[in-house]
């Protein structure tokens, strides 16, 4: 296929115009990265009456941000108004401004921002000014929960904390706490950088947290539990043995339980309990009952106190840990899903139906499982919406889309989608839909699901199910006999139809496999292998759905398992069974890496949405997901699989 026209003139007319552009910017760039303004600036004139003339003086001011006159930044923040890169220089101004103490100045430009992130340098920044201008009641509502992290925040956040520690807003319990909270997340060192925050140590210092870390079994057993020091060393002592083994745990807690008080025990089988729960262990759920009330749990604790819940088949502990999260957690639609499921277990069918139906009008994996229920099936020519000509023609003139699709032309993936993505905040269903069917024709797949996706009451899912390459695909996935709506919803959720995608750790292509996984398999089918091949359309699903074919085969023919050993590998997917069997919903909800989690729900329900469209009337999630036999009930002889 070719880019349709309008988009390939759009990019023709602009490069033909500045042949050089890639070039030069590539260049300016680099310079940019290394120093030597001075080559920036030439290029700069070079690069000027291009729709990219933003990114060098974006380059030039940035780095000198310091110390540039105010007038520049304003003049560039004027030329480039709304943009992306206007935006991001206002940021780098901001941070200046506030390291420098240059609170008139911020107070002027904080407003302008667009986009920044909570619990960020730029937010305790703005924290500061509201500190300077008295307004101490922004700072205690926001300030103080930032305290409570698990991690260090930016040096700007430092004056914070000083102030709501001298107006007794914070204490030396609430530095426990966060001790506390440093260890439950096994970060000594943290721990350690805290210690000045106390107003007496009490039993711990910096040598005896970095003895327990090394071998918390020995060195517990020596310390004075009298101490509130002591004690917190004892429970990162159990919590840093239950990681590596529950058990190992469980038998310091049992020595050390008589001289701990009833709190920190429960604390402490709390923290065993969630760490057991994470290696799918049993007895988790009896620990979890031993520990702390389910509303004194952390977000964390409490998902895995249901996921152990589910894998025991005890929907009374679904719905009490359920009904113990706060609001905001409770809203998540896993929690929506599997609470209507327990009232279901409970018979209270009217209320599991109401909370089914207002879950079906959504669009995701618990939106068709709650369709399984009771819902019609899935249309997927619901809300319809095709927009015409001059709706297209719209969408190509706005500024970021033509920065978006010249970069992409460019090979400038990051800052192209940056740019995209951008662009689309605060767009209609309407004009989504345009923007989605523009990047289609100029087959940047994954731009066109992402703002099809984005939509909240027209939608195309003919945009956000896209199907390109299905010859070749197709061909591939019926000689192996594979369903090629579970094909298209792997290759959906790994690439986005990104043929050159490429991992942190490697893979390549459409069906992102890793180098050795690709070399097996092309020994295995009988081809030549190389890395640039791998990332060819036909040789990427030729291997691709081989290597597929070879784990469902090995994993008992059972999708779900095979789509975890896809993304984690067979042995993991083989482990996370349950001595009981399973239905397909419970084992993908309690995977425990997050990544692999999120990607079996989403394959699994994407191939609902594909065979939809491929015309197979395929309609039910729970049946595609099915039941997974216990340990020992599927036959996972998996040879030399890589």
């Amino acid at each position: 296929m070719k880019p349709a026209l309008p988009a390939l003139l759009l990019s023709l007319a602009t490069l033909f115009s500045h042949a050089a552009l890639p070039d030069d910017m590539s260049a300016a760039r680099d310079a940019a990265r290394t120093g030597r303004l001075t080559q920036v600036a030439d290029l700069t004139e070079r690069i000027d009456g291009t729709p990219l003339e933003m990114y060098p003086r974006y380059w030039l001011l940035s780095a000198q941000i310091d110390d540039v006159a105010d007038n520049e930044v304003n003049d560039y923040l004027e030329r480039y108004q709304g943009s992306l890169l206007a935006d991001r220089l206002r940021g780098d101004w901001l941070k200046s401004l506030g390291k420098r103490g240059n609170w008139v100045v911020f107070a002027r430009e904080w407003p302008r921002l667009l986009q920044w992130e909570p619990a960020s340098e730029l937010h305790c920044y703005r924290l500061q000014l509201a500190m300077q201008q008295g307004d101490m009641a922004t700072v205690l509502r926001e300030g103080k929960p930032l305290w409570f992290s698990a991690k260090g925040l930016a040096d700007a956040c430092a004056p914070i904390f000083d102030q709501l520690f001298k107006l007794g807003y914070l204490n030396n319990e609430s530095a426990w706490a966060r001790i506390r909270l440093a260890f439950d997340a096994n970060n000594p060192e943290f721990a350690i950088q805290l210690l000045p925050r106390l107003d007496n140590p009490a039993g711990m210092d910096a040598r005896t947290v970095r003895a327990i870390a090394a071998k918390p079994d020995k060195a517990a057993t020596l310390l004075a539990l009298n101490s509130r020091g002591g004690r917190e060393l004892a429970l990162f002592a159990v919590d840093r043995l239950a990681r590596s083994a529950p058990d190992a745990g469980v038998s310091l807690l049992g020595k050390l339980s008589e001289r701990l008080p009833e709190a920190d025990r429960r604390h402490a089988w709390s923290q065993i309990a969630y760490q057991a729960a994470r290696k799918l262990d049993d007895r988790a759920l009896d620990w979890f009952a031993r520990g702390a009330a389910p509303a004194q749990l952390d977000n964390e604790g409490r998902e895995w106190y249901v996921r152990s819940a589910l894998r025991q088949g005890d929907w009374a502990s679904v719905a009490l840990v359920i009904d113990a999260m706060p609001a905001e957690q409770q809203r998540d639609p896993a929690w929506r899903y599997w609470r209507a499921r327990a009232y279901q277990q409970a018979g209270n069918t009217v209320e599991a139906n109401r909370r089914y139906a207002e879950l079906m009008a959504e669009h995701h994996f618990y939106a068709l499982l709650a369709r399984d229920e009771i819902g019609p099936v899935v249309d997927v020519t619901a809300g319809r919406y095709k927009p015409n000509a001059e709706e297209l023609q719209a969408i190509r003139k706005l500024p970021g889309v033509q920065r978006a699709l010249l970069l992409n032309d460019m090979d400038w993936r990051l800052d192209a989608l940056r740019e995209w993505n951008w662009t689309m905040r605060g767009l209609s269903d309407r004009q989504l839909l345009a923007a989605a069917e523009v990047a289609r024709q100029a087959q940047w797949y994954d731009r066109a699901i992402y703002s099809a996706e984005r939509t909240r009451e027209i939608h195309d899912f003919s945009l956000r199910f896209l199907a390109p390459y299905r010859d070749v695909t197709q061909s591939y996935a019926r000689e192996l006999e594979l369903d090629d709506a579970w094909v298209y919803g792997l290759i959906r959720q790994e690439s986005r139809f990104v043929t050159v995608a490429r991992s942190h750790v490697g893979a390549q292509g459409l069906m992102q496999l890793m180098p050795a996984t690709a070399r097996w398999v092309a020994k295995k089918v009988g081809v030549s292998y190389s890395p640039v091949a791998v990332n060819e359309i036909g040789t990427n699903v030729q291997l691709g759905t081989f290597y597929l074919k070879h784990v469902l085969e090995s994993l008992g023919n059972q999708p779900v398992l095979a789509t975890a050993a896809y993304n984690a590998g067979p042995g993991r997917a083989r482990v996370w069974r349950a001595n009981r069997a399973l239905e397909g919903a419970i084992y993908a909800e309690s995977i425990p890496f997050s990544e692999t989690r999120d990607y079996v729900k989403k394959v699994m329900s994407n191939a609902i949405y594909y065979s939809q469209a491929f015309g197979r009337g395929e309609t039910s999630l729970k049946k595609r997901l099915g039941v997974i036999p216990p340990k020992g009930g599927v036959d996972v002889s998996l040879g030399d699989t890589p």
